[in-house]
Protein backbone atom coordinates (compact mmCIF):
# COMPACT_ATOMS: atom_id res chain seq x y z
CA UNK A 1 0.00 0.00 0.00
CA UNK A 2 1.28 3.60 -1.09
CA UNK A 3 1.16 4.90 2.79
CA UNK A 4 3.86 2.61 3.90
CA UNK A 5 6.68 4.59 2.12
CA UNK A 6 5.73 7.26 4.34
CA UNK A 7 8.20 7.62 7.34
CA UNK A 8 6.43 6.01 10.21
CA UNK A 9 6.78 8.89 12.53
CA UNK A 10 4.65 11.13 10.01
CA UNK A 11 1.80 8.48 9.72
CA UNK A 12 1.64 8.17 13.63
CA UNK A 13 1.25 12.04 13.52
CA UNK A 14 -1.41 12.34 11.13
CA UNK A 15 -4.60 13.21 13.26
CA UNK A 16 -6.67 9.60 13.47
CA UNK A 17 -10.51 9.79 12.72
CA UNK A 18 -13.47 10.11 15.00
CA UNK A 19 -14.64 7.15 16.10
CA UNK A 20 -17.92 7.35 14.50
CA UNK A 21 -20.68 4.37 13.60
CA UNK A 22 -21.62 5.94 9.81
CA UNK A 23 -17.84 7.74 8.72
CA UNK A 24 -14.80 6.80 8.43
CA UNK A 25 -12.88 9.61 7.47
CA UNK A 26 -14.00 12.66 9.41
CA UNK A 27 -10.68 13.91 11.22
CA UNK A 28 -9.50 17.30 12.82
CA UNK A 29 -6.75 19.32 10.81
CA UNK A 30 -5.34 21.16 13.91
CA UNK A 31 -2.75 20.36 15.72
CA UNK A 32 -0.09 20.06 13.08
CA UNK A 33 3.26 22.03 13.73
CA UNK A 34 3.80 24.84 11.20
CA UNK A 35 7.28 25.69 9.39
CA UNK A 36 7.65 28.32 12.23
CA UNK A 37 6.42 26.67 15.30
CA UNK A 38 3.36 27.51 15.17
CA UNK A 39 0.44 25.24 15.29
CA UNK A 40 -2.47 24.82 13.51
CA UNK A 41 -5.73 25.17 15.88
CA UNK A 42 -8.17 22.18 16.83
CA UNK A 43 -11.51 22.89 16.92
CA UNK A 44 -11.45 24.75 13.34
CA UNK A 45 -11.96 22.67 10.67
CA UNK A 46 -12.61 19.02 10.22
CA UNK A 47 -12.09 17.44 6.52
CA UNK A 48 -14.38 14.70 5.94
CA UNK A 49 -16.04 11.59 3.94
CA UNK A 50 -19.63 11.01 3.10
CA UNK A 51 -22.51 12.28 6.00
CA UNK A 52 -25.32 10.62 4.72
CA UNK A 53 -24.71 7.52 6.50
CA UNK A 54 -24.11 9.28 9.71
CA UNK A 55 -26.30 7.66 13.07
CA UNK A 56 -28.00 9.81 15.35
CA UNK A 57 -25.21 9.08 17.98
CA UNK A 58 -22.98 10.76 15.32
CA UNK A 59 -24.40 13.93 14.72
CA UNK A 60 -24.52 14.46 18.53
CA UNK A 61 -20.84 13.66 18.61
CA UNK A 62 -20.19 16.14 15.96
CA UNK A 63 -22.59 18.77 17.38
CA UNK A 64 -20.79 18.20 21.11
CA UNK A 65 -17.55 18.96 19.22
CA UNK A 66 -19.63 22.69 17.72
CA UNK A 67 -19.75 21.54 14.23
CA UNK A 68 -22.04 24.98 12.78
CA UNK A 69 -21.15 24.53 9.28
CA UNK A 70 -21.12 21.75 6.68
CA UNK A 71 -19.55 22.37 3.18
CA UNK A 72 -20.32 19.50 1.11
CA UNK A 73 -18.30 19.28 -2.21
CA UNK A 74 -20.28 16.44 -4.29
CA UNK A 75 -22.42 16.53 -6.94
CA UNK A 76 -25.71 17.28 -7.82
CA UNK A 77 -26.45 14.06 -8.05
CA UNK A 78 -24.34 12.49 -5.32
CA UNK A 79 -26.27 14.53 -3.13
CA UNK A 80 -29.69 13.71 -4.68
CA UNK A 81 -29.05 9.56 -4.19
CA UNK A 82 -27.64 9.98 -0.49
CA UNK A 83 -28.80 13.57 1.45
CA UNK A 84 -26.30 14.23 3.87
CA UNK A 85 -27.88 13.87 7.40
CA UNK A 86 -27.00 17.61 8.16
CA UNK A 87 -29.16 18.86 4.86
CA UNK A 88 -32.03 19.51 7.23
CA UNK A 89 -30.58 20.29 10.63
CA UNK A 90 -31.96 24.14 11.37
CA UNK A 91 -28.88 24.75 14.05
CA UNK A 92 -26.38 23.88 11.50
CA UNK A 93 -25.98 25.85 8.34
CA UNK A 94 -24.99 23.33 5.58
CA UNK A 95 -23.73 24.21 1.87
CA UNK A 96 -23.61 22.27 -0.79
CA UNK A 97 -20.28 23.65 -3.64
CA UNK A 98 -20.11 21.87 -6.59
CA UNK A 99 -16.74 21.43 -7.69
CA UNK A 100 -15.89 20.37 -11.22
CA UNK A 101 -17.06 16.72 -11.12
CA UNK A 102 -13.91 15.57 -13.47
CA UNK A 103 -13.85 12.13 -12.42
CA UNK A 104 -17.36 11.86 -13.70
CA UNK A 105 -16.11 13.27 -17.00
CA UNK A 106 -13.58 11.03 -17.20
CA UNK A 107 -15.15 8.02 -17.05
CA UNK A 108 -18.08 9.49 -19.77
CA UNK A 109 -15.87 9.89 -21.99
CA UNK A 110 -13.99 6.44 -21.34
CA UNK A 111 -10.75 8.59 -20.96
CA UNK A 112 -9.49 8.07 -17.70
CA UNK A 113 -6.89 10.33 -15.92
CA UNK A 114 -3.26 8.70 -15.72
CA UNK A 115 -3.31 10.27 -12.19
CA UNK A 116 -5.25 11.58 -9.56
CA UNK A 117 -3.20 14.35 -9.26
CA UNK A 118 -4.14 15.45 -12.71
CA UNK A 119 -7.55 15.71 -11.62
CA UNK A 120 -6.72 18.00 -8.45
CA UNK A 121 -4.79 20.17 -10.88
CA UNK A 122 -7.84 20.53 -13.18
CA UNK A 123 -9.75 21.61 -9.78
CA UNK A 124 -7.07 24.03 -8.88
CA UNK A 125 -7.73 25.73 -12.39
CA UNK A 126 -11.18 25.48 -12.80
CA UNK A 127 -13.14 25.82 -9.52
CA UNK A 128 -11.37 29.25 -8.85
CA UNK A 129 -15.05 30.70 -8.22
CA UNK A 130 -15.92 28.03 -5.93
CA UNK A 131 -12.69 27.58 -3.81
CA UNK A 132 -13.79 31.80 -3.25
CA UNK A 133 -17.09 30.27 -1.99
CA UNK A 134 -15.70 28.11 0.37
CA UNK A 135 -13.14 29.83 1.93
CA UNK A 136 -16.09 32.49 2.53
CA UNK A 137 -18.38 30.43 3.85
CA UNK A 138 -15.30 29.37 6.75
CA UNK A 139 -14.52 32.96 7.43
CA UNK A 140 -17.93 33.56 8.02
CA UNK A 141 -18.47 30.65 10.93
CA UNK A 142 -17.89 30.95 14.71
CA UNK A 143 -17.73 27.25 15.14
CA UNK A 144 -16.27 24.35 13.70
CA UNK A 145 -16.28 23.88 9.74
CA UNK A 146 -16.73 20.47 8.55
CA UNK A 147 -15.97 20.25 4.50
CA UNK A 148 -16.60 16.87 2.75
CA UNK A 149 -17.12 14.96 -0.61
CA UNK A 150 -17.75 11.40 -1.00
CA UNK A 151 -14.30 9.90 0.21
CA UNK A 152 -12.60 12.49 1.66
CA UNK A 153 -9.93 12.33 -0.22
CA UNK A 154 -10.10 14.00 -3.45
CA UNK A 155 -12.79 16.99 -3.14
CA UNK A 156 -11.87 17.32 0.11
CA UNK A 157 -8.32 16.50 -0.03
CA UNK A 158 -7.05 19.49 -2.12
CA UNK A 159 -9.28 22.32 0.41
CA UNK A 160 -7.01 20.58 2.76
CA UNK A 161 -4.42 20.91 0.96
CA UNK A 162 -4.91 24.93 0.64
CA UNK A 163 -5.85 25.42 4.14
CA UNK A 164 -2.73 23.65 5.92
CA UNK A 165 -0.44 24.98 3.34
CA UNK A 166 -2.12 28.53 4.29
CA UNK A 167 -1.36 27.87 7.55
CA UNK A 168 2.63 27.20 7.17
CA UNK A 169 2.17 23.09 7.80
CA UNK A 170 5.41 21.53 5.63
CA UNK A 171 4.69 20.14 2.53
CA UNK A 172 5.69 16.64 3.95
CA UNK A 173 3.14 16.68 6.89
CA UNK A 174 0.17 17.91 4.08
CA UNK A 175 0.91 14.66 2.42
CA UNK A 176 1.08 12.35 5.18
CA UNK A 177 -1.97 13.94 5.80
CA UNK A 178 -3.72 13.32 2.89
CA UNK A 179 -2.31 9.60 2.14
CA UNK A 180 -3.95 8.30 5.11
CA UNK A 181 -6.84 8.44 3.53
CA UNK A 182 -6.41 5.47 1.62
CA UNK A 183 -6.09 3.39 4.88
CA UNK A 184 -8.83 5.35 6.55
CA UNK A 185 -11.47 4.00 2.92
CA UNK A 186 -9.68 0.41 3.12
CA UNK A 187 -12.89 -1.31 3.66
CA UNK A 188 -15.10 1.05 1.89
CA UNK A 189 -13.03 1.55 -0.99
CA UNK A 190 -12.90 -2.63 -1.50
CA UNK A 191 -16.85 -2.95 -1.28
CA UNK A 192 -17.39 -0.02 -3.95
CA UNK A 193 -14.43 -2.06 -6.40
CA UNK A 194 -16.30 -5.08 -6.10
CA UNK A 195 -20.08 -3.32 -7.08
CA UNK A 196 -18.62 -1.19 -9.95
CA UNK A 197 -16.72 -4.91 -10.75
CA UNK A 198 -19.78 -7.00 -10.81
CA UNK A 199 -21.64 -4.14 -13.17
CA UNK A 200 -19.22 -4.34 -15.76
CA UNK A 201 -17.35 -0.77 -14.85
CA UNK A 202 -13.68 -0.80 -14.57
CA UNK A 203 -12.33 1.91 -12.81
CA UNK A 204 -8.53 1.97 -12.16
CA UNK A 205 -6.32 1.49 -8.79
CA UNK A 206 -5.51 4.96 -8.50
CA UNK A 207 -9.29 6.14 -8.38
CA UNK A 208 -9.12 4.13 -4.70
CA UNK A 209 -6.19 5.48 -3.53
CA UNK A 210 -4.37 8.47 -2.26
CA UNK A 211 -0.51 7.94 -3.72
CA UNK A 212 1.74 9.99 -2.15
CA UNK A 213 3.01 11.00 -5.69
CA UNK A 214 -0.37 12.68 -6.40
CA UNK A 215 -0.38 15.10 -3.62
CA UNK A 216 3.91 15.91 -3.94
CA UNK A 217 2.40 16.34 -7.77
CA UNK A 218 -0.51 18.48 -6.72
CA UNK A 219 1.83 20.57 -4.44
CA UNK A 220 4.13 21.24 -7.68
CA UNK A 221 2.03 22.34 -9.85
CA UNK A 222 0.53 24.95 -6.86
CA UNK A 223 4.07 25.97 -6.86
CA UNK A 224 4.87 26.83 -10.43
CA UNK A 225 0.91 28.00 -11.31
CA UNK A 226 0.28 29.77 -8.62
CA UNK A 227 3.20 30.18 -6.45
CA UNK A 228 1.68 29.09 -3.02
CA UNK A 229 -2.01 28.59 -1.13
CA UNK A 230 -2.32 32.36 -0.61
CA UNK A 231 -1.68 33.74 -3.81
CA UNK A 232 -3.46 31.16 -5.11
CA UNK A 233 -6.73 31.99 -2.92
CA UNK A 234 -5.93 35.53 -3.87
CA UNK A 235 -6.20 34.99 -7.62
CA UNK A 236 -9.23 32.85 -6.79
CA UNK A 237 -10.85 36.77 -5.43
CA UNK A 238 -10.38 36.68 -1.80
CA UNK A 239 -9.17 40.01 -0.35
CA UNK A 240 -5.88 39.80 1.41
CA UNK A 241 -7.56 40.53 5.01
CA UNK A 242 -9.65 37.63 4.32
CA UNK A 243 -6.63 36.07 4.22
CA UNK A 244 -4.96 37.00 7.13
CA UNK A 245 -8.21 36.30 9.02
CA UNK A 246 -8.45 32.68 7.76
CA UNK A 247 -4.57 32.72 9.13
CA UNK A 248 -5.98 34.02 12.45
CA UNK A 249 -8.58 32.04 12.95
CA UNK A 250 -6.65 28.37 11.97
CA UNK A 251 -3.31 28.76 13.80
CA UNK A 252 -2.31 29.41 17.31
Amino acid sequence: MEIEVLEEYMINRVNKPLRLDGAYNIRELGGYTTVDGKTTKTGVFLRGDGTQSLSDRDLDILNDIGVSLVVDLRSPDEVTEQPSRFHLCEHIRYENVVMFDGLRMFLASEKMPKSMAELYCILLDKCKEQYKRIFGYFLDNKGVSLFHCTAGKDRTGVVAMLLLQLAGVPDDMIIADYSVSENNMSGVFEEQHRTLYASGIEVPEIVFGSRTEDMENTLKYLSDNYGCAESYLLDCGLRQQEISSLKTIFVD
